[in-house]
This record gives C-alpha cells, sequence and structure tokens, in this order.
C-alpha cells in the first residue's frame, strides 16, 4: 500500500486515528515454560526460532502525573503506613489528622536532566566548507529570528513535557500577522498525541486529539494539508459515531509540522526505589515522634524554692553526698534507618542516572575546581549526552520547519520576495548542546589559545563563546571593515 493510499485508509476511520502505543513498564513473563531448564547437545548449533512470549505492563499517563506530583504520591494515602497523629481543637470540636510525608524526588530528577540537555541554545552549524557572503548573511537572520521568537523556550518546554509525562508534541504555525509561531502539546493541557508510522517507522500521518468548548477534535497533519474531525453530529446509522471530517486546509509547510517525541519519563528506573524510600522516610518520622524526644534528667536534693539569676534558675544540691546532677538526655537514634535512607540515595541516583547537589556536599576547604564537579556530576553527563542522540531528529526537524516558515513569513510581508531560494542554500544543522558546570572565563580563554594556534576558526570561536550575539560575526566583520576604511582614509591623507 504506498503512502496516500495509506493516509486515506487512516481518515476514513476516526476512532482508529485516536489509536496510540501505549507506555509501559517492566514484563510479565509466564513461569514453568517447557525451554527453561532444557538441555541441549553441543552438536547442536541452531533451534528453531520462537516469537517472544512476554507482555509488557502497560503503565497510563495519568499514572507519571501522580507520579511527579509529590501531592498525589500513594504513601499519602496507604493507611498500613504509620502516620504522624496531631490532635486539633477548633472550639468544642476535636479533629485527628494523619500526617504522612511525600517527597519530590521525581521533579527534582526530571528538573536537572532538563537542565543538562536543554541549559545551553541550539547550537547551529554551516555545513558549507566556503559559503558565500549571502549565505552567512542568511544564516545570521534566521539565527537572529530563532532567538526573537524564543524557539529555545519551546525546545526546552517539549524536553519538559516529555520526561514529565512520556510524550511531547511541537506544533509549528503561522499566527493571524502570518509570523512563524510554535507551541507545545501536552498530555497534561489534555491533548493526546497519536502518531501513526508506516513499516518502517516512518510518520505518515500525526494526529492530535482533544476537547474544547464540549466539543471532541482529531487534528491530523501529514505533508500537505490539516484534516479536522468534530464530534458534534447527532448520531445516525451511517453515523453512530457522530464524527464529521471538515474539509483539508493546506498548512503552508512542506512536511507535517507537528513533532511528536516519545520516551521514558526522567525517574522511570527509579521508580521503585523512591516509593521504598517514601515508606522507609515516614517510618523513620513516626519513631523519632514517639521515641525521639528528649528529656531533662535531674539528680540530688533540692529546697523547693530555687534561686533566679539573670534569667536561668540555679538549683543546689543539699544532699550529703553532693552527687546532683542536671542533663538532657535523648534516645538513641536508629542508626541503621538513617544508613539505608542514604543508600536508598545513591540507588535513587544511580537508577536515573541523575545526582543531587546540596550545600552540604561542598567543602569549604580548598578550590573546587570545574573538572571535579563534572567529575561528580558524569552520570547526568553521560545521560545528557545520550539525549543529544535520541532528540536529533527532533532538532532537525524544528531547524527545517523553523527555516521554511521564515522564508514564508518575509515573502509574505514583502520584506524578501526570494526568501525561499535563498534560504534552500543555507546548508545549515541543528544540535542541542549538553550543559555541564565550568568557568566562563577559563572556557573563553581555551578558546582565545585554541584561535591563536590555529586549532579553531575565529568563526567557531565566535559561534561556541559563552557571551556572543547571534549577528556576532556580522559586527566583528563591521568593525574590521571599519578599521580597513580608516586605514585607507588616514594612508590617503599622508
Amino acid at each position: 500500500m504506498d503512502y496516500r493510499n495509506k493516509i486515506v485508509e487512516l481518515l476514513s476511520n476516526p476512532e482508529g486515528l485516536k489509536e496510540k502505543e501505549p507506555f509501559t513498564r517492566g514484563l510479565s513473563i509466564g513461569y514453568g515454560d517447557e525451554a527453561n531448564g532444557r538441555e541441549i547437545d553441543s552438536s547442536v548449533k541452531t533451534q528453531m526460532a520462537t516469537l517472544p512470549k512476554y507482555k509488557r505492563i502497560i503503565v497510563t499517563q495519568e499514572q507519571f502525573m501522580k507520579e511527579l506530583d509529590p501531592c498525589s504520591h500513594n504513601v499519602l494515602f496507604d493507611e498500613n503506613i504509620p502516620a504522624i497523629t496531631m490532635k486539633l481543637q477548633d472550639g468544642g470540636f476535636v479533629e485527628i489528622k494523619y500526617n504522612r510525608a511525600a517527597l519530590p524526588i521525581q521533579k527534582t530528577i526530571k528538573d536537572k536532566q532538563v537542565l543538562h540537555l536543554t541549559g545551553y541554545p541550539m547550537q547551529f552549524t554551516l555545513l558549507d566548507t566556503k559559503p558565500s557572503e549571502k549565505v552567512q548573511k542568511n544564516f545570521m537572520l534566521i539565527k537572529q529570528y530563532w532567538e526573537k521568537r524564543n524557539m529555545d523556550g519551546a525546545r526546552d518546554k517539549m524536553v519538559d513535557v516529555q520526561k514529565s509525562v512520556g510524550d511531547a508534541g511541537l506544533l509549528f504555525y503561522y499566527d493571524y500577522k502570518g509570523r512563524i509561531k510554535c507551541r507545545v502539546l501536552s498530555y497534561a493541557d489534555g491533548y493526546i498525541l497519536c502518531p501513526h508510522k508506516d513499516e518502517n517507522g516512518d510518520h505518515i500521518l500525526d494526529s492530535v486529539y482533544y476537547k474544547s468548548n464540549g466539543v471532541e477534535y482529531i487534528d491530523s497533519y501529514d505533508d500537505e494539508y490539516m484534516y479536522r474531525y468534530t464530534n458534534d453530529m447527532e448520531p445516525t446509522d451511517s453515523n453512530p459515531s457522530g464524527w464529521r471530517l471538515h474539509e483539508p486546509v493546506k498548512h503552508g509547510f512542506d512536511e507535517m509540522p507537528l513533532i511528536i517525541k516519545r520516551g521514558k519519563v526522567a525517574w522511570d528506573d527509579a521508580q521503585s526505589l523512591i516509593e521504598s524510600k517514601e515508606v522507609l522516610f515516614n517510618i523513620f518520622n513516626v519513631i523519632q515522634k514517639r521515641h525521639g524526644w528528649g528529656m531533662l534528667y535531674i539528680k540530688g536534693k533540692f529546697k523547693d524554692e530555687a534561686k533566679k539569676i539573670a534569667g536561668s534558675i540555679i538549683l543546689n544540691d543539699t544532699s550529703i553526698e553532693g552527687k546532683g546532677d542536671a542533663k538532657y538526655l535523648t534516645p538513641p537514634s536508629p542508626q541503621g534507618t538513617i544508613d539505608t535512607l542514604n543508600s536508598l540515595d545513591d540507588e535513587i541516583q544511580k537508577a536515573a542516572s541523575t545526582t543531587f547537589l546540596l550545600p552540604k556536599d561542598i567543602k569549604a576547604q580548598g578550590d573546587v575546581s570545574g573538572i571535579a564537579v563534572q567529575l561528580t556530576q558524569s552520570m547526568d553527563i553521560e545521560n545528557a549526552l545520550r539525549g543529544v542522540i535520541d532528540w536529533q531528529n527532533v532538532a532537525d526537524k524544528m531547524c527545517r520547519l523553523f527555516k521554511h516558515g521564515l522564508a514564508s513569513e518575509l515573502v509574505r510581508n514583502n520584506t524578501n520576495s526570494t526568501a525561499f531560494t535563498d534560504f534552500a542554500e543555507v546548508n545549515m544543522v541543528a544540535k542541542f548542546k549538553v550543559w555541564r558546570p565550568f568557568n566562563d572565563a577559563e572556557f573563553n580563554q581555551m578558546l582565545a589559545t585554541l584561535k591563536g594556534s590555529g586549532l579553531i576558526s575565529q568563526e567557531t570561536g565566535i559561534e561556541v563563546n559563552t557571551i556572543s550575539k547571534p549577528d556576532e560575526l556580522a559586527r566583528v566583520r563591521g568593525e574590521e571593515e571599519e578599521a580597513r576604511r580608516l586605514a585607507e582614509t588616514q594612508s590617503a591623507k599622508q
């Protein structure tokens, strides 16, 4: 079946457009299989292939949202977990309140992973070995508009949404003035993303299912049109579902303007450890509350009246032995529980490839170098480097859609009538850059040293240093041209 026929088949079934691949966590494997423990002779080199028998366990996106919100954690509502009780009296009414604590570990993991992946602006590279001045000018123009339209902000939000609820969508569109814009579509905001692929995994039709003002919508996008279904008709024998297909509308891009990214939530591999820590943490709190109160212990013989000096009460022991004593006694803390909680912290960080650095972890003695901090956060950096590869298709498609949309905008507002052909000559790519802690001054000095030794170009140094503006290369060349003109003027006067 060819590409267009597959789209027609999908559009003929609105209920089918709402189908999407579920999110899963863990496996369900049957026990007692005849292959388990079966022996094979060493002379046998092959065996008959069998289809996989495992089943994945479905996890809903509502579950991801529940895990991300500390106020919705299971530990708060599990009556089997001990709680700290308090009596609250309002007039003659006494209320007993049971307090349990939830830990925002999932949110901390998510925020840290988003920071390492999106902490720097998108990096653009011009692939032409000898680009013309016109190509360089258009390259800088695209980057300027990228920053003006806050495309990095949309990219950051998309990553945040995907690591929060499993998938995220980025929809490019033209506003009422014909300007290129984009917005993030999130499950938390009521948008269900349903990508449809061919046998090779290529997107052929991407759908968004949502509800607005009591009416259900399904918006589907291919490379040329946007197709809209609305569920606003009375069911009939010929149309029992009530869905109505509207006239297709050209979206104005040369490919699907909707980018969909799926993946694991940030804390997925650490969820069971986080739940274990929350249970143990609440048990520890109750133990401390019940048995952790200190007691003032006074020993000796004292008069009924005590002296008060400088606001403090003085008790004098009048016994013959003179062995009076006063001290504050506290029961020993359950060190085993404390060690287990600390151990769970370590295992959570390993499972999530995310480290938690607190002020207490930074020692005041000596200088803490950027390299030392990078080594401490090596798991975060390694995870982000894998994320750069995983998100490369998103970066490429964002770049292509924005370049095409900006060309269309400039043509519409009569700024550049040849923008499509001009931008087609700009062979550029986009890429995420991993954020890692370092000293800005040392980094920029390193770039200057590399440029002086001829290992990198001036253009590379301008692009990757920490303080350059999008048009920095044009500014530098403008200053060089101005200095050249001044030198020529002075030479002519002489």
